[in-house]
């Protein structure tokens, strides 16, 4: 199979998280479980949850402001194109793209999209990114992902609400002579779209007529879907990307439940002393729980010039996306 590979490396990265945090003591108080059921079950100790008046695009801000601090090279008039990946956008429209082009006074030529990928956004929207780059269409995109997933929780029903938390990231993908992103792949299984999902103006799915708006996940389905078909895919990113596991110093999967992604590594196998997650201090925040796992690792110097990452991430759909990011 030929190499897949893009003329763009990753220049950049940030994320946000909300300042208030909800403990599993705090979850204690509200619904019938404990610290330890939690623990022992999604390895979640707490999460932070957006306050009244944050919205989605507050979180999309704070993450691309904080790449842009750290990253003071990066001129927002040099952005050709915003990639924003969401499920609880602020509005149908405008686009959350939209509202950080204005918010940032980036260029009006700047293509701005929405993507409802779930939780895969990020590694989706990195691709995207990589596509509009390798036709030539653009040089630099800001990718984002955001959402308050707290805003959509049944919170009376104490399997899900334990287990999502709110949050937002940005990286940006420029041009590079060097090819620096390989094995781009992305995939779907519409079967299992009944297993995770919240309806919107359809309040029927699957023969059940659900019209909370909230959102609804069969755990125990979606964990047996992630052991039967991640695995593959993992091996397909990585045949497209001309590598194998051994050529990988990072594998940073979606952080959805700490049991899940152990039973992967060790179905891949994959040590977990390399595996990079953010699943304990801020819960599933679906797209965003990649970047929160990754940007620490980047900042602390754990992750180096060089190292191979292996990005995959799964969610609602059900879709899957991955790539390999050769960091530096």
């Amino acid at each position: 199979m030929p190499i897949v590979s893009a003329p763009a490396h990753v220049a950049a990265v940030g994320t946000y998280a909300p300042q208030r945090v909800l403990s599993n003591a705090d979850l204690e108080r509200m619904v019938e479980t404990s610290d330890e059921w939690i623990r022992q079950r999604t390895g979640i100790a707490r999460r932070h949850v957006v306050s009244e008046r944050e919205f989605t695009s507050d979180l999309a801000a704070a993450a691309v402001r904080d790449l842009l601090e750290h990253a003071p090279h990066i001129d927002p008039a040099s952005i050709d194109y915003v990639i924003v990946g969401s499920t609880t956008p602020d509005y149908v429209y405008p686009n959350l793209a939209s509202m950080l082009q204005d918010r940032y006074h980036l260029p009006t030529t700047a293509g701005a999209l929405d993507i409802n990928v779930a939780c895969a956004a990020f590694t989706y929207g990195i691709n995207l990114a990589c596509g509009l780059i390798g036709t030539g269409q653009i040089r630099r995109a800001l990718v984002v992902v955001a959402d308050a997933l707290t805003r959509s929780v049944d919170y009376t029903d104490r399997s899900t609400c334990v287990l999502f938390g709110d949050g937002g990231a940005a990286a940006i993908v420029e041009y590079s002579e060097r090819p620096a992103i390989f094995g781009m792949t992305a995939a779907a299984d519409g079967s299992g779209g009944k297993f995770l999902y919240r309806t919107a103006m359809r309040a029927e799915i699957n023969g059940v007529v659900d019209e909370t708006r909230l959102l609804h996940q069969e755990g125990a389905a979606v964990y047996r879907w992630v052991l039967a078909n991640v695995p593959d895919f993992v091996f397909r990113v990585l045949e497209r990307a001309g590598m194998t596991l051994d050529d990988v110093d990072w594998f940073v999967p979606h952080s959805a439940n700490l049991r899940m992604i152990e039973a992967l590594a060790k179905r891949l196998p994959f040590p977990m002393d390399r595996t990079l997650l953010s699943i304990e201090e801020y819960g599933n925040t679906s797209a965003v729980s990649i970047p929160l796992a990754l940007v620490p690792a980047v900042r602390d110097g754990r992750i180096k010039r060089g190292d191979r990452l292996l990005l995959v991430s799964f969610g609602g759909g059900l879709v899957s996306a991955g790539n390999v990011v050769v960091w530096g």
